[in-house]
Order: structure tokens, then sequence, then C-alpha cells
């Protein structure tokens, strides 16, 4: 209704112009980036604004599109604006509409890299942006493409590797063999064979109540990896699109420079590990079955339920590793590596073994039994042991087994020998054939330290035991003599 009456007071041939205007503005609102556009374009030749100025009603038009207009209007008559019809005595002082974010007029031809902001010839020579790094519209729509190209592969590359993750973690609830059910069925067997019917029953309870705990943090763990995944997938499928749409220079960077933090947020963001089931909290089963006053009738039995229910979490310790080793992320396999590598921590240099290819691990053990694993590398040459903080960290006294301070198991050169003061002895029927898993059983207030060699099957070889009387905290060591690709040893932290 409005917009018939004012019509009907201007020139036919101008209100007809003035809707077909209206139209074509219409059907470039509905495109993507319209808005912006139509912010910033002229509402007579819908170009963007070129020399603009102002009418006292606030429109704004290109200099040359209002002259034109005030020819159409009826001879004699005061000029009307294009749009409201509001008559004006003359023009005012040009446009100073800012675009969005922007700091100057819709003059800008110029991009400042430094603050993002879009300038206009004088901000240039004269203005605060005149010594930052300035480019042309074109010139740094070019950058910023290969900037955002870059950041879409980042976040893509994430995204793969967390969907990665998530697809193996649900491998791992619907694997039973890593599950802590394989926890209470070892459990409860070795219960079946050597305790009696009532405390069966109180350990299956106890360990239900267990499995739940473990269920719940799982959950929590999955959920926030879940999270992360759909962070990634927005931040690069609005990457993905802006790369596939052609907008104009200007568009380009207003979106980019808008989508540029979330980008590089999601870019750079740390992937978590992959979730895990926790380990059993055992404290309170260990105090309910009193498994120590079976010792005396069951030691075989016992030795394996201890172990099952007190898994060890062992990890290398980066500041005692030799410059030609490297540590995986989560500190449990040590590999021989000859480039160069990542700092760990810097640690106390004093600590690092300078001569022997040796690493020792950060938990060490004063009291008690405690029983670990580790998986060897194929064709690898290795030593695998025990030994004092106070072991030499360089000269070959520095050696595993070379010295009063440290007991090893070593394969080398087809032969696989005890060592303890450097006194070596041959172990085994000199089967050329090395371990694959070794299990290292230490009870320190017994004095021993025995090796078994663990099968395929899942059996236990009894390779050698050390007798001693230990007065030091002991901890965990490990040295490799091969440099093949296949020279790495791995801590087994389970129990299963």
């Amino acid at each position: 209704m409005l917009l018939t009456s004012r019509l009907k007071s201007s020139n036919p041939t101008l209100a007809l112009s003035h809707v077909n205007v209206c139209l074509q503005r219409d059907a470039k609102m509905s495109q993507p980036s319209g808005i912006l556009e139509q912010e910033l374009s002229c509402a007579i030749c819908l170009q963007l604004y070129n020399d603009p100025v102002s009418l006292p009603c606030g429109h704004s038009y290109c200099l040359a599109c209002v002259q034109t207009s005030q020819k159409s209007d009826l001879p004699g008559g005061q000029p009307r604006c294009p749009e409201c019809r509001q008559e004006y005595d003359g023009l005012e002082k040009p446009a100073v509409k800012t675009c969005l974010h922007c700091e100057t007029s819709l003059h800008a031809l110029f991009l400042c890299l430094e603050d993002r902001s879009f300038l206009c010839n004088e901000c240039v020579i004269e203005g605060k942006h005149r010594n930052h790094e300035v480019q042309t519209f074109e010139a740094a729509k070019s950058d910023l493409k290969r900037v955002l190209e870059g950041l879409e592969k980042a976040t893509h590359d994430r995204l793969q590797m967390t969907e990665a993750l998530l697809r193996r973690s649900q491998e791992t609830v619907r694997n039973p063999e890593t599950s802590v059910d394989m926890l209470a069925a070892k459990a409860t067997s070795l219960a079946e064979k050597c305790l009696c019917c009532n405390i069966q029953e109180r350990m299956r309870l106890l360990i239900e109540d267990e499995i739940r705990e473990c269920n719940k943090t799982w959950q929590a763990s999955v959920a926030a990896m879940r999270e992360y995944q759909h962070q990634l997938s927005n931040a690069q499928r609005s990457a993905s699109e802006l790369l596939s749409s052609s907008p104009a220079d200007f568009i380009f960077l207003q979106l980019y420079i808008n989508l540029e933090p979330q980008l590089r947020q999601a870019a750079n963001v740390t992937i978590p590990s992959l979730p895990a089931p926790q380990p059993t909290n055992t404290k309170r089963l260990r105090a309910s079955l009193s498994t120590d006053t079976f010792r005396s009738e069951l030691t075989q039995e016992l030795q394996n339920l201890h172990s099952l229910m007190n898994p060890l979490d062992l990890s290398f310790n980066p500041a005692t590793l030799h410059n030609s080793l490297i540590l995986s992320m989560d500190l449990l396999t040590v590999k021989y590596w000859s480039g160069a590598k990542p700092s760990h921590s810097n640690g106390d240099q004093n600590e690092r073994f300078t001569t022997a290819v040796q690493v020792m691990c950060s938990q060490g053990f004063a009291q008690g039994v405690h029983v670990w694993t580790v998986q060897l590398g194929p064709h690898c040459m290795w030593s695998v042991g025990l030994c004092y903080a106070s072991i030499p960290r360089k000269g070959d006294h520095s050696k595993l087994g070379h010295n009063t301070l440290s007991w090893r198991l070593q394969w080398k050169n087809k032969k696989l020998t005890a060592c303890y003061d450097s006194i070596s002895t041959n172990v085994g029927d000199g089967s050329a054939v090395p371990p694959k898993r070794l299990e290292v059983a230490l009870d320190y207030d017994g004095g021993s330290l025995a090796f078994y060699s663990i099968t395929a099957k899942g059996r236990k070889l009894h390779l050698h035991t050390f007798r001693a009387a230990f007065k030091e905290t002991v901890y965990p060591a490990f040295g490799l003599h091969s440099t093949s690709g296949e020279s790495w040893i791995t801590l087994m932290n389970t129990a299963i």
C-alpha cells in the first residue's frame, strides 16, 4: 500500500525501474552472502558503492546513480530519494557507512594483515595502518585462500584421527578379550580352583561393582571423544563450503576473517588418547578376601591372583633415555632411532645414559611382590633387568649386569644369558629362537628376581632366577643392542 502511493506521485518510468531494482535485490538476498552484498551495494545499480553519498533521509547511493535519478524526477520539482521518496535540497557529505567490523568507509580497497581491517587509500597512507603490512583484496584473497586450504586439511586430518579412535573404542567394547569381563572370568576361575564357595561369591559381587564403575568412566571418555568429533566436523565443513564457493574478493575475505578463529582452534586441537577401560580398583577386593592368609597353602594360585589383581602402571623415564633411543607419546614403547627426535623431558642430564643404549622406568619398588610383562620386537637384541638408581650412567660399568648395582637377562647374537657383576651365565637349551614376550617377577622382601617366557598360548616357561638381598629402591631397566626398525620394547600395562 505504501509503495503504491509513493509510486503514483513519481515519474512512472522511475517507478517501474524502482520495482525492477527491488525484485533484483530480493533475488540477490536469497543467495549465499546476499545480506552482506546488499549492505555494501547501491540500491539503484546493485553494485558495490562507487563514490558514495548519503541523503538527509539516511539512504546512500553512488554519486552518478543519484544524479541520474534527479534527472528522472518531474521537471521543476524537488528531487526525491529513490527509495523513500523524501524530498531533499542537495547532496550531503559522502556516506561513512561501516562494513560490519570495518573501521574505514565503503571506499575500502585494501586489507591490513596485522589486525584484519579493511582500508581505503587514505587510511593506508595517513592512518594508524601506514606502517602495517597491507595487501589489495585480490592478493589477500589469494594468500588467505592458501592458508584456509591448509587449515581445512589440518582440521580434516584431526577429524579422521578422532573418528578412527572412536571406531577402535567401539571395537574394544565389542571384543570381550579386551574388556574387564575377562578379569572377572580369570579371577573367578582361580577362585574355583583354590577358594571356598562363600569367598568365591563375595569375589563375584565385588568384581561386578568394579565393572559397573569402569563402564561409567568408559562412557564418559567416549562422550568426550564424540564432542571433539562434532567440533572438528563443523569446522572442516565450514572451511570446505567456503573453499568450494566463489564469492567476490571482499566477501571471501570477510567470511574468512569471521571463520578463522574457529578453524585455527580446530586445526591445532590436541586429540586425546584413545579411551580405554580403567584398571580395576582392587584394594577393597584384596582386603575383603584376605588373600595373604592362604599364601602357605596356595602359593602358585595366589601368585597368579596377586598378579591379576595388581596390574602395574609402568612407564619409561625420558630423563634416563640414551640419545639413540626414542619413546612413544604414552612412554610405553622404546625404540632405536637414528634420526632427529622430539625431547620428552629436559630432566636432569646426570640421569641420562650416555654409553650404554639403555633406559629406566620412572617407577621403583622398595618392598612387596611385583610382576610386569614386556613385548619384544622381532629380530631385536635386548637386555631386560633391574637396577638401583645409583647405577653409573657412562662407561662400560654402566651396562646392565656389569656391576653390583644391576641384574639383567639378555638376548644378543643368538644367545640368551643372565649376568650380574660381569659374570655371565648361559640360559636355556641354546635355542636360537628368542622369547617374544617376557614376564619379570620381583619379590623384593624374599630376595628374588625371576624371568619367564610367555608362549603364544599363554604358558609360562621359567628362564632364570637371581637371588639377592635388595638394599635400595630398584627400577626396571632395559637396553637395545640392534639398530633395525624392529628394535623396540613395549611395556604391557595390563592384567589381562
